[in-house]
């Protein structure tokens, strides 16, 4: 009786949505006319997962490959549009954009349709148009190499290749250092899970969607991190790297991916190269594990990534493998540093390197250390917006922290400059409660349509000011969870943000 009710409301729903056609069905499948069928119940059990169309509007085949999780989870294609894929802006077809839709035809926000429901039925007869010229699935996943990836980017977005790359964090299998320093087990989930709201409508704790608390030391993870990012345009990882004096950490994700050579997706390294502190801020007295720096250690740290550097995988500017510095500042002489590491590349063969700093902790042009490009790495280094606690409601009394607003942040960073090459970078949100607690630094009014906005901001600027071999922007980040900046879906927002990423992108394709 539970499976006969549970689908006679799916029916109930399909029959509401105005997005079955039943006389379209039983027209375009004979075998179920023939036999007396119910349509409906046919295409709930067995029809959806078959790509039979309930429409002309819809394709299941697309949805499902579009939408993997829609797949894995075995659920009707349509039933999940319905029921959430349609509020998360999931295209029901190649031919279909809804945010295209609804922005062209603001009246129908008063029609009480969802947007396809309104083209199906009343737009389509009207001779609007379902998306522009240029609407297409961004990337498809299917690749077999990176030189056809980056083709197949290129075609669609007609020549103006956009290379979003996003930060990723490895802290998540356990090691023995954090074993000794904060428990048995300690991964960056523990941290996240016990983070609690400090005032009214608090994004905390900050719970993972469809990949849930995972290890790292799993394959299967990292292959379903590729496919989500490849899917929604992402173009690659920059993996923090842990380097101190010989000794590394967290080193094992990236070593996996390295040793999965089919896994076809770009990836570069970026040396975290601050002190782990108890405060997680890196400049605090008592120090986990401090770094140290040395010609020899210099010579030892570029000797230890060569074989990543060598990669076929890895980022390129201008045919120049990409190696990013966190924190120029500290060494003690960055230029000493530089003219190392790039005298190593050229007498081992592997030619000229490009190195790019972190605008972290004041550090703006790269020239003084010499480096080739900066990386923007919001909310680090410029202007702060005014503090808004004032128009929280029930804010903790012993809160000691900031509380920032994310759209007054998005129009303080400054346009490209002229006298050195920047690569933008974006944050999504930002909230490190699960780190710091009632000292924590959050920004508020966070929203993939802010967000949205923001990374569309920078991919005008970047296709306007840099050369097709320039074109990178950076995202912060992959899966920050204790700092509240993730791509990856969660249980609130879905997979909203990496859509607004795909949608973002979008924009930009062959007009």
């Amino acid at each position: 009786m539970w499976f006969l009710n549970i689908n006679n409301r799916a029916e109930r729903l399909l029959k509401k949505s105005g997005l079955f056609d039943e006389a379209f069905y039983i027209a375009n499948n004979q075998d179920i006319k023939e036999m007396g069928i119910n349509p409906v119940r046919h295409f709930l059990k067995c029809g959806g997962f078959e790509g039979r169309k309930p429409c002309a509007e819809f394709d299941p085949v697309y949805y499902l490959r579009r939408n993997s999780d829609v797949k894995l989870a075995g659920m009707n294609p349509l039933l999940h549009y319905i029921l959430c894929g349609e509020k998360e802006g999931r295209w029901p077809s190649s031919q279909f954009d809804p945010d295209y839709y609804k922005n062209n035809n603001p009246d129908i926000g008063t029609s009480g349709m969802g947007p396809l429901c309104h083209y199906k039925n009343i737009g389509k007869g009207e001779g609007r148009l379902p998306c522009s010229n240029n609407s297409q699935d961004l990337c498809n996943g299917r690749t077999s190499s990176i030189e056809e990836y980056e083709e197949d980017l290129l075609l669609k977005l007609d020549g103006q290749l956009i290379k979003p790359i996003a930060f990723y964090l490895p802290q998540y299998h356990p090691i023995p250092e954090n074993d000794a320093w904060w428990g048995k087990g300690f991964t960056e989930w523990t941290n996240v899970s016990k983070a609690r709201p400090l005032f009214q409508g608090h994004h905390q704790p900050r719970l993972p969607g469809e990949l849930g608390f995972y290890d790292l030391r799993v394959p299967e993870i990292m292959k379903r991190q590729i496919e989500l990012a490849k899917t929604h345009g992402v173009y690659g990882f920059c993996f923090y790297h842990y380097w101190f004096a010989g000794k590394r950490l967290l080193e094992r994700p990236v070593n996996l991916f390295f040793e999965k050579s089919e896994w076809v997706f770009p990836f570069c390294l970026c040396w975290a190269n601050e002190n782990w502190t108890r405060r997680w801020d890196g400049m605090e007295k008592e120090i986990l594990i401090a770094q140290e720096y040395s010609p020899e250690d210099d010579l030892a740290f570029i000797r230890d990534i060569e074989k990543y550097v060598r990669d076929v995988r890895y980022i390129k500017v201008s045919g120049k493998p990409l190696i990013i510095l966190y924190n120029a500042q500290v060494l003690p002489n960055a230029g000493e540093t530089a003219r190392c590491w790039r005298d190593y590349c050229r007498k081992v063969g592997i030619g000229e390197i490009f190195l790019a700093i972190v605008q972290t902790f004041g550090a703006q042009d790269p020239r003084p250390f010499g480096f080739d490009a900066a990386i923007e790495f919001p909310p680090h280094t410029l202007f702060q917006p005014k503090d808004v606690q004032c128009d929280l409601a029930q804010l903790d009394p012993a809160f000691e922290g900031r509380v920032h607003a994310y759209s007054e942040l998005a129009l303080s960073y400054p346009p490209l400059p002229q006298d050195f090459l920047l690569f933008k970078g974006i944050t999504l949100a930002w909230d490190n409660t699960a780190r710091r607690g009632k000292d924590a630094y959050i920004l508020a009014d966070c929203s993939p349509k802010g967000y949205q906005e923001w990374l569309e901001n920078l991919f005008e600027q970047t296709i306007e000011h840099h050369q097709p071999e320039h074109r990178f922007v950076f995202i912060n980040a992959w899966n920050e969870w204790a700092e509240g900046t993730h791509l990856e879906p969660d249980r609130k927002y879905g997979y909203a943000y990496l859509n607004a990423t795909t949608r973002a992108l979008q924009k930009f394709c062959r007009q």
